[in-house]
């Protein structure tokens, strides 16, 4: 069985690497549509981002309880 801190963090990192990614392709795309959609799309894996720290905090507070 895996830790779930430790999957959290490894998300955590698969959504920063997601995002970097969709900003490099937002430097190449000259589509207005395309443009607009990744934003949103850099926008919603933000939101997850900040979603999963949350979730961090709260295994380390609950990690020094015990």
């Amino acid at each position: 069985m895996t830790n779930p801190l430790d999957d959290t963090l490894a998300a955590l990192q698969k959504i920063q690497d997601a995002i970097d990614t969709v900003k490099t392709k937002k430097t190449i795309t000259p589509e207005k549509q395309i443009l607009q959609d990744y934003d949103k799309i850099i926008s919603h894996l933000e939101d997850s981002a900040s979603s999963l720290i949350n979730v961090v905090v709260i295994f380390w507070k609950h990690e020094k309880l015990l």
